[in-house]
């Protein structure tokens, strides 16, 4: 089968032709894996990748079927959450143990509970159509047991299954799930390809655009977020600011810092994340500048003087904090223990602070 960009694009995942065409030739020809793992950035299309794959099968395109038929009553009931053969398992979702209301209970992972319901409702025949479809959104905020637990379903899948695996961190995931799944990794656009597909798709002027592109570091979906919800960027922008002025901090602020959100974290869980997120999302850009790949050019400036190396170990830190923090560690500490791991810049450039070791 052959398809152009343009049908490829009747998904509507912007800047995601590659993984839409593999899909679409594996429905084609009839054979799907029974688990996929879509890879990414947060805003980047994996959850509407997955929704389009389901809708497809489950209602495709009388022209197509490889194409979905977005205007019929199955697909929408899709778009809405609201059918029966679509399950999505998500941080604070439903289980079958009576006594647990996720919703309420601040959970910060994917509990096992929520797994064995998915083990007993795939064991089930689907309602109205040929395959039941989960999708785990937030495959890498699975408590561990819950990780093992899922692991046994991928091992032996129901015949009319498809899991769909969403994950921003895929090194978070057992290797054992990973091998177990197709994986497909999402990849931002250029911030010019993305202006591009901002004016085109939501009439923006090309400064407006362009600065929304830069903003969400390539994301189509995080772009449109942060375009109907303005609050979304000003948060990436304070956040972004604060980290790179912690990159120039001395401990005292540093560990002050992390007092304040490892208080905030018993009261603000969901805040917190957020926050550490995006300082994820900033030391990812500045590992791209360290490789001599297209970043922001604050990223470029503060990966002045910095190695690969040096970007990695900061983008560990944060991702160890950020396990730490949903492994139930001492909030503050974990925290601290991330603000020693990261590199000291100078106040003036990017450059690190020389070391003072050694001298009387």
């Amino acid at each position: 089968m052959t398809s152009s960009t343009t049908e490829a694009n009747a998904w509507g995942v912007v800047g995601q032709d590659a993984p839409v065409e593999v899909l679409r030739r594996a429905i084609a020809g009839g054979h799907l894996a029974h688990a996929y793992l879509f890879a990414g950035p947060p805003g980047i299309g994996k959850a509407l990748l997955a929704r389009r794959l389901a809708q497809t099968l489950v209602a495709p395109s009388a022209e197509d079927p490889t194409l979905p038929d977005l205007t019929s009553r199955a697909a929408q009931q899709i778009e809405g959450g609201a059918s029966a053969d679509i399950e999505r398992i998500a941080i604070g979702g439903i289980c079958d143990e009576a006594s647990h209301d996720h919703s309420t209970d601040r959970s910060t992972r994917i509990r096992i509970c929520q797994i064995r319901r998915l083990e007993r409702v795939a064991s089930l025949a689907p309602f109205a159509v040929s395959r039941r479809v989960f999708v785990i959104d937030g495959a890498d905020d699975l408590q561990p047991e819950a990780g093992h637990a899922l692991l046994k379903t991928l091992e032996e899948p129901p015949g009319d299954a498809l899991l769909l695996l969403l994950a921003a961190d895929i090194d978070a995931l057992l290797p054992t799930i990973r091998s177990r799944c197709q994986e497909m990794v999402l990849r931002p656009l250029s911030h010019a390809r993305l202006a591009e597909e901002l004016r085109a798709h939501a009439a923006l002027p090309a400064g407006e655009a362009f600065a929304l592109a830069r903003l969400a570091h390539g994301r189509y979906g995080l772009a449109m977020r942060m375009h109907a919800d303005p609050s979304l960027a000003v948060l990436r922008q304070s956040a972004t600011e604060e980290v790179r002025r912690l990159a120039r901090a001395g401990r005292n602020e540093r560990f002050d810092v992390a007092d304040r959100l490892g208080s905030a974290w018993y009261r603000e869980r969901e805040s917190v994340l957020v926050t550490v997120d995006l300082w994820r999302d900033w030391w990812r850009e500045v590992l791209l500048a360290t490789s001599g790949l297209a970043a922001l050019p604050e990223a470029v400036e503060d990966a002045a003087g910095l190695t690969p190396a040096d970007a990695v170990r900061a983008l560990r830190a944060v991702q160890t904090a950020r396990r730490h923090l949903l492994g139930n560690t001492s909030a503050p500490l974990a925290l601290e223990v991330m603000m020693l791991d990261l590199p000291t810049l100078s106040a003036q450039r990017g450059a690190p602070v020389p070391s003072t070791a050694g001298v009387a």
